[in-house]
């Protein structure tokens, strides 16, 4: 899974792209109460799946830490990382929509 993530992206040295490719990791507590979840950016999904170029610093920052139940929040965890960092680069104004590879 992936995210699309379309809007402003503004970079420090000023350059600015109007979309980017994000990937999420994760990992879970021993009692699986909390998930810390990281987002790796890259210009796009070409660029992921080629590896030809390396990951882009991008100065979004969203949370990473979440409480987490399985019995409320499901087994996927990888699917609940995509949900909570959608939600969080929402409500920092951008467009994100979740696809499969």
């Amino acid at each position: 899974m992936a995210l699309q993530i379309t809007g402003n992206i503004e970079f420090n040295n000023g350059l600015t792209l109007s979309s980017i490719y994000g990937r999420t990791k994760y990992s879970v507590n021993d009692d699986s109460s909390m998930v810390a979840i990281s987002l790796e950016y890259w210009v796009d999904e070409n660029a992921y799946t080629s590896n030809k170029l390396s990951l882009i610093d991008v100065p979004i920052y969203v949370d990473g830490g979440y409480t987490y139940n399985r019995e409320t929040d499901g087994n996927d965890v990888l699917s609940f990382t995509q949900v909570k960092i959608k939600e969080e680069l929402e409500n920092l104004g951008f467009s994100v929509v979740i696809s499969e590879l």
